[in-house]
């Protein structure tokens, strides 16, 4: 694709982005008049009796105060994550927890990472971009973002860093790099930034029921084997902020779905034209699928950046077609026609292990050793 495709396919895709945009903040002002004008007419005194439903509820006043009411809290929406998101790809990255790494990393596998990246680089033409990792995520995802391609930034879980194997790895990594060729990473920063000032009320209701804004940790995620829902004093707000946001949730979801679902057809292809390694992007889906969290992602910002991702970073909806990304066995025959449709159970990441200091590592081995032999010495008849 040439700089002259580039520039038609990004004004093709803003035109079509401006315009869905407008019809989701129109469906938006509907549905929320018809949730609030309901039971405020309901209990007003001075309502008159109608024929119908809609004279009922129509009220020009109460219309006029809902739609500025919300067009405002969009348009703020907006404003403040356009300006947030204004250093580009970086932005993105540390918005979701992610750390950038630097050359000569002493982690084996973050200089893996780093290796990949600039070979992926290389392949496609295009300068290497600054590169983080999630440390908080326990999926296996990625995502790369950026205004130019001079402010892209690709981040990968840490799921991803320690379960993927390098060819798998680098065919992820070629994917993010084709819809940074493709132009798709301006666009869907665009859209990020559209769909906040709809999205913002689901944000805050997952901080108040989580009570913290940061990624739990290994064992406190619920998308976790085998760990309880935990409820906070601020869940009940949180949930109405959740209840206000679910109104906005469906209409953003079709908004990505139709801006960026195809897109991925295309950077999965291209990540088997850089690579010449089918087996690898195959092999990382493959895990997705057979990883109990697959590619869910913690952070409450996931789902303002789910568009961004290798794939689904939420939970797969009820109704496929809002759902931002292709299904993965879709994708996976797309790529070997002869995958029978199982996903091999993949194991979980342990929880780490703690950093124990040297004097405590000493008191610890005195205890244990200590605890031996008393158990001997009574085993002896030593002790009683």
């Amino acid at each position: 694709m040439d700089f002259f495709d580039q520039e038609a396919h990004a004004k093709r895709q803003t035109r079509l982005l401006l315009c869905l945009f407008g019809l989701a903040v129109s469906g938006f002002v509907v549905l929320t008049y018809l949730i609030l004008a309901a039971p405020i007419r309901f209990f007003s005194p001075a309502t008159a009796t109608s024929t119908t439903f809609l004279q009922w509820i129509w009220d020009p006043q109460l219309a006029c105060w809902v739609t500025v009411g919300t067009l405002i809290s969009v348009a703020l929406g907006c404003f403040y994550k356009l300006h947030l998101l204004a250093s580009g790809g970086p932005a993105v990255a540390e918005l979701l927890g992610g750390r950038k790494i630097g050359e000569n990393c002493p982690d084996p596998d973050e200089q893996r990472l780093r290796d990949v990246v600039e070979e992926m680089a290389v392949a496609s033409g295009l300068p290497a971009p600054g590169v983080y990792v999630l440390d908080r995520e326990r999926g296996i995802n990625a995502f790369a973002a950026g205004h130019t391609r001079n402010d892209v930034a690709i981040g990968i879980t840490l799921g991803a860093l320690k379960l993927l194997t390098r060819d798998e790895l680098q065919g992820v990594v070629a994917h993010e790099f084709s819809h940074v060729l493709n132009g798709d990473t301006r666009s869907n920063m665009k859209l990020m930034a559209l769909a906040h000032g709809l999205f913002w009320p689901t944000i805050v209701g997952r901080i108040l029921v989580r009570g913290t804004t940061r990624a739990p940790e290994i064992g406190e995620s619920i998308f976790d084997e085998g760990t309880p829902p935990v409820f906070l004093p601020t869940a009940p707000l949180g949930a109405l902020f959740l209840i206000i946001g679910g109104i906005s949730s469906p209409l953003v979801r079709l908004l990505k779905c139709l801006i960026c679902r195809e897109r991925e057809w295309l950077a999965d292809a291209a990540a088997v034209q850089f690579t010449r390694n089918p087996a690898g992007i195959e092999g990382a889906l493959t895990k997705i699928g057979g990883l109990f969290k697959q590619g869910r992602l913690d952070t409450p910002t996931a789902e303002t950046a789910s568009h961004l991702c290798f794939v689904n970073s939420a939970y797969d909806p009820w109704l496929g077609f809002l759902s931002t990304h292709p299904p993965l066995s879709k994708r996976i025959l797309a790529i070997d026609p002869a995958f029978d449709g199982q996903f091999p159970h993949l194991q979980s990441l342990p929880p780490p292990t703690p950093d124990i200091s040297g004097e405590a590592q000493y008191d610890q081995k005195y205890d244990e050793t200590l605890r031996r032999a008393r158990e001997e010495a009574k085993e002896r008849g030593d002790l009683e």
